[in-house]
């Protein structure tokens, strides 16, 4: 008579197999969605302010910056002859932004930055576990209204 199927030792060997390579897999599969989070969070970031200064060009208009907002920690794009919100944005909760405090940041209709210097806004990582010489950026804002990015100094 031939034998169909496994027994039951032939299974209980490929669950054990199985649990070890989950186990080895799934620390490293955490910390990737965590490093996923904080790119993804640098480039929103980032996406916010040229967000802005592009409606101040494409409206002819002042449009402001403003953020972290006491209420949630968002971030909001607001057209100033109005104060109407264009958009709003989540807040960081992977980084911390140096200076802190609320940031008011201002593009004109020439999409150039309304203040009398360049503007950098320092993002340090929170999360001990990433590494700050991959994440931590210098986000600055010439009064152009060029918008660049730099790696930032760990502290």
């Amino acid at each position: 008579m031939s034998q169909r199927g496994f027994t039951l030792i032939e299974l209980l060997v490929a669950l054990v197999v199985l649990a070890v390579l989950i186990g080895l897999a799934a620390p490293n599969l955490s910390q990737l969605l965590l490093r996923s989070r904080a790119s993804a969070e640098l480039s929103a970031f980032s996406d916010m302010l040229n967000y802005a200064r592009r409606e101040a060009v494409q409206g002819a208009q002042t449009i402001r910056v403003r953020g972290p907002l006491a209420a949630d920690g968002a971030w909001q794009v607001v057209r100033e002859r109005d104060s109407q919100e264009l958009r709003r944005f989540s807040p960081l909760s992977l980084f911390a932004l140096e200076p802190a405090g609320q940031q008011s940041i201002l593009f004109d209709a020439q999409g150039r930055l309304l203040s009398v210097a360049r503007v950098n806004l320092d993002l340090s990582v929170t999360d001990s576990s990433l590494d700050c010489a991959a994440f931590n950026r210098t986000i600055s804002i010439e009064l152009s209204g060029s918008i660049s990015q730099q790696k930032g100094e760990c502290q």
